[in-house]
Order: C-alpha cells, then sequence, then structure tokens
C-alpha cells in the first residue's frame, strides 16, 4: 500500500544525490512524497532507479490484482 501512494505521486521531481563517478543504475533518484491532504508536509524518498523500477512494477501488479478482483466479483 506504501509502495502504491510513492509511485503515484504526479508531483515526484528526480534529483541526484550522488557523484557522477557512479554508474546510473547505482545512482540514488530522491523525489519527494507529499502527504494526501496537505500541500506542505511530506518526506524526501530516496532509491536506485533498479529499486524505483521494481517499485512500479510492483504497484502495477497490484493495481491489474485489485482491478480484475472487482470486476469479476458480482457479475
Amino acid at each position: 500500500m506504501t509502495s502504491l501512494l510513492l509511485a503515484g505521486a504526479p508531483e515526484a521531481v528526480a534529483n541526484s544525490s550522488a557523484s557522477t563517478d557512479q554508474p546510473q543504475a547505482e545512482r540514488k533518484i530522491c523525489r519527494k512524497q507529499i502527504e494526501t491532504g496537505s500541500l506542505i508536509k511530506g518526506k524526501k524518498v530516496c532509491f536506485t532507479a533498479k529499486q524505483w523500477q521494481k517499485l512500479a512494477d510492483a504497484n502495477r501488479e497490484e493495481v491489474e490484482r485489485t482491478s480484475s478482483m472487482g470486476s469479476s466479483s458480482g457479475k
């Protein structure tokens, strides 16, 4: 559930917080996670590109799983 919120933040801004001599896949990418219902509260979340991709894949699978459960339940 938390991962779903992280990947869906449209106000996410990517920043490079690592030195430029690291490979692209190992550099940290930071995004600001805004608390729902607030324009001010939020925190910075940093992962590697590979970790962000895993998170996006997991979110997509979760959405597909819950969507298919809801559409076949009553009809």
